[in-house]
């Protein structure tokens, strides 16, 4: 029972591996619908790498706008890209 709070509490203190900023929710909503953050978090793709990777997840069936594509983009290559900022 012991460790069982222990590691509830370990899980709860783990850090969120997406930044706030414009976008977070629609990344949340698109692309952890299918996948956890592992999946793209250690990539470093420039805007047009991460256009790539996001048509491929809507050929995949990825659900959503084009305008929430275009965030989803904006918000990778942001926090994700070559060169972070």
């Amino acid at each position: 029972m012991i460790v069982m709070a222990v590691m509830a509490l370990f899980l709860a203190q783990e850090k969120d591996p997406l930044p706030e900023g414009d976008g977070k929710k629609v990344v949340e909503k698109v692309c952890l619908s299918c996948h956890g953050p592992e999946n793209f978090v250690s990539l470093k793709l420039d805007k047009e790498g991460w256009e790539k990777v996001v048509n491929q997840m809507i050929t995949m069936g990825a659900q959503g706008t084009d305008e929430e594509f275009d965030k989803v983009v904006g918000y990778l290559a942001k926090h994700f890209g070559k060169d972070p900022k």
